[in-house]
């Protein structure tokens, strides 16, 4: 594993804190070779600019397996660590060595970290998106409209159009430019691209 951090005295705390740990190996960070299995923890006050060209960095040199330890975090920046690839949280009071260490682990197998409190505090976002963003113009967290879902999903039991049009009371060619949408949306091939797509994300 690696330590790194927005500031040379926060990373010596942390490296200090893992280094006598015989669960983990600490390595420095290297310029290229990178083990993409490799997780590297980066410390920062708080999820600014520099924090996140960080971890931006990191990933893109390989290191897909990113940890920020943080002193404060509120809403927008635990949804900003979210988006640029981390996968985990833990907060700087609760980044005892041995919270550390089973942080790294959580990493290690490719699992999320996030710790108690910021999970609470992630669910409510996550919540308040859904309500006030995605609801109110007919879309779920899959990305897909329940109109969309419902037309894949007699797709996928191999309805045709017109059936599909009689089942939901629509035009056919209301069917065709959602499957259309669907297909334009995620880059997909055709509709039994999509159907599959689907299926295997989980949104029908």
């Amino acid at each position: 594993m690696h330590v790194t951090a927005t500031d040379p005295i926060l990373e010596t705390g942390v490296a200090s804190q893992l280094r006598g740990r015989p669960e983990v190996a600490l390595l420095p960070v290297p310029r290229e070779d990178v083990d993409p299995a490799a997780v590297c923890v980066v410390v920062s006050d708080v999820v600014d600019d520099a924090a996140l060209r960080l971890v931006r960095e990191l990933r893109g040199r390989g290191l897909r397996q990113v940890v920020l330890v943080l002193s404060a975090v509120d809403d927008g920046a635990l949804l900003a660590a979210i988006e640029v690839g981390v996968c985990g949280l833990v907060l700087r009071a609760e980044a005892s060595p041995e919270r550390l260490v089973e942080a790294v682990r959580q990493a290690a197998a490719m699992g999320g970290v996030l710790s108690p409190r910021l999970l609470g505090r992630l669910l409510g976002q996550v919540n308040r998106l859904q309500n006030q963003v995605l609801a109110p113009k007919g879309l779920r967290f899959t990305g897909l409209s329940d109109r969309e879902a419902a037309v894949l999903r007699m797709v996928a039991q191999g309805m045709e159009v017109r059936e599909i049009a009689r089942e939901l009371c629509y035009s056919e060619r209301t069917i065709k430019n959602t499957v259309h949408d669907v297909v334009t949306r995620f880059q997909l091939r055709n509709r039994t691209h999509a159907v599959a797509f689907a299926m295997r994300e989980g949104m029908i």
